[in-house]
């Protein structure tokens, strides 16, 4: 199909227009910090989300089949819905606070809903990211403690973060810079040993740290610095060739 030409309108304007960007698969976004004291999180996400998805969270159990093929959450608890009102770049991360409440919680990005009893008790209890397309119920990443294992059907191998005993309040304290893409963090962020967990403490007033996720430029290899000089080297015998001529 040709597209005819207008003034004033760039081929990058015609392609940012049209173009659609897939929905996050598991493990596209991680959690970074949980407090059951506040009833509050945070995650990040490696790669960008757009302005208009929409997203859920939920502390109910996983019914054990494979999604798609009938795997959905059991009843009870509460779900938290998640819409985006502006572009999230990724490496950024959010923070979700006072979910218990249907008046005070909110979200550093986007507008919060909820239905049902959405509370994280310190003992034992998970939170579940996931996509709902169409009745298609996705789980994208979760965090637990306690005793919380994601079940196998849910296909969160990989993505989630499973802390040991009782949780007030816990945060990823890795590295949040140097590698060279954000998709290198991910096993750092599931690895446990790289994050801080207090129990038995008052964390009600306790906010996560929310400073993102940075890359760096690779080093070039030594055979790309010879093949550079190498290029450099022939442009100037080149330069010299015309000079004479």
């Amino acid at each position: 199909m040709t597209v005819p030409f207008r003034a004033g309108i760039t081929l990058a304007a015609l392609v940012s227009s049209t173009a659609v960007m897939a929905a996050p698969s598991v493990g596209d976004l991680a959690f970074t910090a949980v407090n059951a004291d506040e009833d509050g999180f945070a995650l990040t996400s490696f790669v960008d989300l757009m302005a208009g998805e929409q997203f859920y969270f939920t502390d109910r159990e996983w019914n054990g089949s494979l999604p798609g093929a009938g795997g959905d959450f059991l009843t009870g608890e509460g779900v938290l819905s998640w819409t985006l009102d502006a572009n999230v770049a990724a490496g950024e991360v959010i923070r979700f606070a006072s979910v218990n409440s249907a008046t005070s919680l909110w979200s550093s990005v986007g507008d919060l809903g909820r239905s049902g009893s959405f509370s994280l008790a310190a003992p034992t209890d998970s939170v579940t990211l996931y996509l709902d397309q169409a009745g298609v119920i996705t789980p994208l990443a979760a965090i637990g403690w306690g005793g919380f294992v994601a079940s196998p059907g849910a296909g969160l191998d990989g993505a989630v973060v499973n802390l040991d005993g009782r949780v007030d309040f816990a945060e990823y304290v890795g590295p949040r810079s140097g590698e060279t893409t954000l998709e290198a963090y991910r096993t750092s962020l599931l690895d446990t040993s790289q994050w801080i967990v207090r129990k038995e403490t008052i964390e009600t007033n306790t906010a996560p740290f929310l400073g993102g996720f940075t890359v760096t430029a690779p080093v070039p290899e030594p055979e790309t610095y010879a093949m550079m000089l190498a290029g450099l080297g022939m442009i100037g015998t080149m330069v010299k060739r015309r000079r004479k001529c």
